[in-house]
């Protein structure tokens, strides 16, 4: 399967810079869900995001926890799919602009 993979970077109250890597996955139900993306130490990181990665079901798992909001009180659950090994796949190409008349 071949999936969109973006890239933000954050900072820790340290200073210290990091890249988060997130995705949008659908479900057979047609309805969508965000997350974020780690990738195991073995299977290496993208360069140049977004890109679009081709892995198999195999190789990826969905890691789910329930999280507190440190700011709200509020609790969520947060959803962190897991790479084992990957590879490039087809060049991304940005849609985000297309329903509008520019």
């Amino acid at each position: 399967m071949e999936i969109a993979i973006f890239a933000k970077k954050k900072q820790t109250k340290t200073g210290k810079a990091f890249v988060t890597y997130l995705t949008t996955l659908t479900k057979k139900d047609g309805s969508t869900e965000k997350m974020r993306v780690k990738f195991r130490q073995d299977a290496g990181e993208p360069e140049n995001c977004p890109v679009n990665i081709v892995v198999e079901k195999s190789d990826i798992n969905i890691d789910k926890k329930m999280l507190t909001r440190e700011d709200t009180g509020e609790i969520f659950e947060s959803k962190t799919l897991w790479v084992s090994k990957w590879t490039y796949g087809s060049p991304y190409v940005d849609t985000s602009l297309d329903e509008y008349d520019i």
